[in-house]
């Protein structure tokens, strides 16, 4: 079964700023900082903390840069609590991957302030649109994304009625019906 896809603009922007206390910091290669993005992301994203995950999804993951793309959020003790990713594509779309946040962080607005930093980035570097993808069952996300502009697409897939699944989500948030994207 695939994972649901969402897309938008790459502009407008609506800024996010973090909470007070935080920052965005560029991922700067060290192994002390690939131990705390395995960390975060295990906290949700990750089946768990081997270090080949890493390397399956960053540094193997198509025109990634972790350099360039790959951030994370420290609090005010500089500890990184949250990462996310902001990648242009050859094609020259942007893409959102492997948001994520320690759990004590969720609920702050560093989602939001992520997820708007991220936006910015791929602005900057001529994206027009920008996809991510994400789990049925990361309601709090969905919700994230789609008040930040995203929209659900339909995407084909033989092993699950992507409309169904979709309409569930959108059920389970609360919201009103919401216009879907055909995946071309």
């Amino acid at each position: 079964m695939q994972q649901l896809m969402m897309l938008r603009p790459a502009a407008p922007v609506t800024p996010r700023p973090l909470p007070a206390g935080y920052a965005f910091v560029p991922f700067g290669g060290t192994q002390a900082e690939i131990s705390d993005w395995l960390t975060v992301c295990a906290a949700g994203l990750l089946p768990n903390t081997d270090a080949h995950w890493f390397e399956d999804s960053i540094r193997n993951y198509p025109d990634l840069d972790p350099a360039r793309d790959l951030f994370f959020v420290t609090d005010a003790g500089g500890a990184r609590i949250a990462t996310s990713a902001a990648v242009r594509h050859a094609d020259g779309t942007g893409y959102i991957h492997m948001v994520g946040a320690l759990p004590a962080c969720r609920g702050k607005g560093i989602g939001h302030a992520m997820l708007a930093h991220a936006l910015e980035e791929l602005q900057a570097r001529a994206c027009s649109v920008v996809t991510l993808t994400t789990d049925d069952h990361r309601l709090a996300a969905i919700k994230t994304y789609l008040d930040a502009g995203f929209r659900p697409v339909l995407r084909y897939d033989p092993d699950s009625d992507m409309r169904a699944r979709w309409d569930a989500v959108i059920a389970a948030l609360g919201y009103e019906p919401v216009a879907y994207l055909q995946e071309t």
